[in-house]
């Protein structure tokens, strides 16, 4: 923080800054001079537990779109003993809400505006040199390289690069300790000799890596929803696969032998912390992995349903993506991870359909034969169940049943009557059997189902 001795930043500085071309939307009587220790950007709606007084408080109200959203925010800015909001217009509002302006004019919270284009490390910018103009001599080496972090942010750099680069300029190592108070890494400390850097600076440094962790995370998120639209192309059919390529040899993932893998919407932070060297993008049906020739084991390891292609070249990407999906379902309605060997049965994909997909087998095929056994003429439902459970063997459904074989097959008969389907072909046998598990499968969600088959 700083000293009461030291000339501060004020948000009348901010304002008449001619590179930032702010606007004060709310200005309360003597508020211009509040001072502005540092600048922190958040689009929480209760920032408390990261802020610290005389911060400027800068969003892009993406969380105070819905009615009341306003309130809640400046309450708690106004809590903390912020300086001030500074709002960025364009990406989500081209102008201060109401609700916000109201808001802040009632608490008295300055609030401000930052026109499109502006970036809130612009706003840093701004602070730290009027701080460099107005600091000590022994200030001026902190501000300095506090420049050159927020130059090297810019450029992509991530926190271990940044630390390290504090660590090598001060001659010592900033680390995170254990259990910190801000954020989930642990607040900043210095861990070489002497007294370090201010306090000053190591939280001036917090709020750049979080800035830094804020702007990588856009920019992944970003790449993610690209990479995203080109597989839903290539899935498609819209895009060739080469077009991959570049990003393949980018990550240094061999197009030979790929295996593509399709996660519930929401993984992609565990997949890009498992896979850092694998492609991820982000789909309209969820998260897919496009990495090396993983071992099926490695899919298992995050727990989360997963369902994974067999290893293909980069010609077969089409292939693989729809395999992957596939699977997807699969494994969504057994739990767990399923890949290509878990695909190759009629049940697997029974379970891949829609319901309303099988609906059509019930009403047609087994509606009719349900309605024989209400009225009571014959045992229809229960004959079709053991006769499929026993591979079609006439003397084995009928020994099962305890009735004689003629029986059998004359309730066979009035089956191939009812449904129009013969029992005694395969093609006949497959389509009763697919309605006989549609059945099965309406039942276990809904109890206005058929009776079970087997009492």
């Amino acid at each position: 923080m700083l000293e009461d001795s030291e000339a501060p930043v004020t948000i009348g500085d901010l304002v008449g800054e001619p590179t930032l071309e702010i606007t004060a939307v709310v200005v309360p009587a003597g508020s211009a001079a509040s001072r502005v220790s540092w600048v922190h950007a958040t689009e929480q709606l209760d920032p408390r537990p990261h802020l610290r007084r005389h911060e400027l408080v800068c969003t892009l109200g993406s969380a105070l779109v819905r009615p009341g959203a306003a309130e809640t925010f400046v309450s708690a800015v106004a809590a903390a003993g912020v300086a001030a909001i500074a709002l960025g217009l364009g990406e989500v509002h081209l102008e201060p809400p109401r609700e916000l302006v109201e808001s802040c004019r009632r608490l008295k919270v300055p609030l401000l505006a930052l026109p499109h284009g502006v970036p809130f490390l612009a706003v840093n910018d701004a602070v730290l040199k009027k701080r460099s103009r107005i600091a000590g001599e022994t200030r001026k080496k902190e501000t300095a390289l506090l420049s050159r972090l927020m130059s090297m942010a810019r450029t992509g750099a991530v926190e271990d690069a940044l630390l390290a680069e504090v660590s090598a300029t001060l001659d010592g190592k900033v680390q995170r300790s254990p259990g910190g108070s801000r954020g989930t890494g642990g607040t900043l400390e210095w861990a070489g000799e002497g007294s370090g850097p201010s306090q000053e600076f190591l939280d001036q440094l917090e709020s750049l890596l979080e800035f830094s962790g804020i702007e990588q995370a856009r920019e992944s998120s970003e790449a993610q929803i690209r990479l995203g639209q080109l597989i839903e192309l290539i899935a498609g059919g819209l895009a060739h696969p080469a077009a991959i390529l570049p990003e393949l040899d980018a990550r240094g993932i061999d197009q030979s032998r790929l295996r593509v893998s399709s996660w519930p919407s929401g993984s992609e932070g565990a997949l890009a912390h498992r896979w850092v060297k694998g492609l991820i993008g982000t789909t309209s049906r969820g998260a897919v992995l496009i990495s090396g020739a993983e071992a099926e084991e490695s899919f298992r390891d995050l727990g989360l349903v997963c369902g994974y292609s067999a290893v293909v070249a980069v010609t077969d990407l089409r292939r693989a993506l729809r395999e992957s999906a596939s699977a997807l379902r699969l494994a969504r309605s057994r739990g767990g991870v399923a890949g290509p060997e878990q695909l190759v049965s009629l049940e697997a994909l029974l379970e891949q359909q829609p319901a309303d997909m099988l609906n059509p087998f019930i009403e047609q095929l087994l509606a009719p034969i349900i309605t024989a056994d209400k009225d009571g003429r014959g045992d229809l439902m229960r004959t079709l169940a053991v006769f499929i459970e026993h591979d079609r063997q006439l003397q084995a459904t009928a020994g099962y049943l305890y009735v004689h074989v003629n029986t059998v097959r004359h309730r066979l008969d009035r089956i191939h009557e009812l449904s129009r389907r013969n029992p005694l072909t395969l093609s006949g046998i497959t389509d009763l059997k697919i309605a006989l598990w549609a059945a099965e499968r309406r039942r276990a969600v809904d109890l206005r189902l058929i009776r079970p088959l087997h009492e």
